[in-house]
């Protein structure tokens, strides 16, 4: 049967056949499969894998035992249940084939980009039906378990696809009216990303309109605390003009009504946000 093989690396890298697991090998193989699936679709070359599989320094057989590893993972996929040329070999290295293959990572994004585009039209609950669906998909850090700088450095782009996501799911959330639902599902990823501003901010807001100003008060002062101890560094404006409209109780800090311009502009770029409200009259970005 020629099945599709299903890599995960939205948490620790995994691979299965129809919902078989597949046994990938050692740290070897695992890092030369993470390389070429945080870069689907695109030829990796092969020093960029030796580079990845040593950093301190490659053997004379490096480019030889990368060839072996490739070969090793394919007979693993065809011993699952897959005949499918998952592993391309082309010029200057390897590519795993998008067409070939499910990777979640890619599954991911295919749902932003459509919740994104529910978001500009103004189908809310859609498009936090595929917010969900898409954050469901992270489970832990992206490749856990893996080290070594080209997997790090790869795993940026899909950590920070997560961190948008969750910053636009937050804002379709606040204007569905969900600030009490969304206080408890932003703590964490603000507890693990002290430094970024707008997640911060996005809690704030939620505490405030949620009735619970002085706690939102207090998430500003631990961050700026934090900011100054740490990085030694000052709140930005807009965290900054949201704290002040905070402390006056202004009613863009109340469900139902704009955010005063500069206290709170959305996760996503001003372009974008600008023409959701002109293409939805009711979704207000934050």
């Amino acid at each position: 049967m020629n099945d599709r093989v299903n890599f995960r690396i939205l948490g620790p890298l995994r691979a299965g056949v129809r919902g078989g697991q597949i046994d990938l090998g050692g740290d070897r193989a695992r890092l030369v499969l993470a390389a070429l699936l945080l870069e689907p679709d695109r030829p990796v070359p092969v020093e960029r894998l030796v580079d990845g599989v040593w950093p301190d320094g490659p053997p004379e057989s490096a480019r030889t035992q990368v060839a072996i590893v490739v070969s090793g993972l394919r007979r693993a996929f065809s011993r699952a249940g897959s005949d499918r040329q998952v592993i391309e070999t082309v010029r200057p290295g390897y590519r795993v084939s998008g067409e070939n293959a499910t990777i979640d990572a890619l599954v991911a994004e295919r749902h932003i980009g459509a919740a994104r585009r529910d978001a500009a039209a103004g189908r809310l609950a859609s498009a936090a039906g595929r917010f969900r669906d898409a954050l469901a998909l992270w489970d832990g850090p992206v490749l856990a378990g893996l080290g070594g700088p080209l997997v790090e450095a790869g795993a940026v782009r899909w950590g920070e696809l997560r961190l948008a996501a969750i910053e636009e799911a937050a804002q379709v959330g606040l204007a569905l009216g969900r600030h009490r639902e969304l206080v408890g599902e932003l703590l964490g990823p603000v507890g693990e990303h002290p430094y970024r501003e707008r997640l911060r901010a996005l809690l704030m807001l939620a505490l405030a309109r949620a009735g619970r100003q002085s706690e939102a008060l207090d998430v500003y002062h631990e961050g700026r605390r934090r900011l100054d101890e740490e990085l030694g560094l000052e709140p930005g404006r807009e965290l900054r003009n949201l704290h002040a409209a905070i402390l006056r109780d202004d009613p863009s800090t109340h469900y139902g009504t704009p955010v005063v311009q500069g206290a709170l502009s959305c996760g996503v770029p001003r372009g974008r946000a600008l023409r959701w409200r002109r293409t939805a009259r009711t979704l207000r970005c934050c």
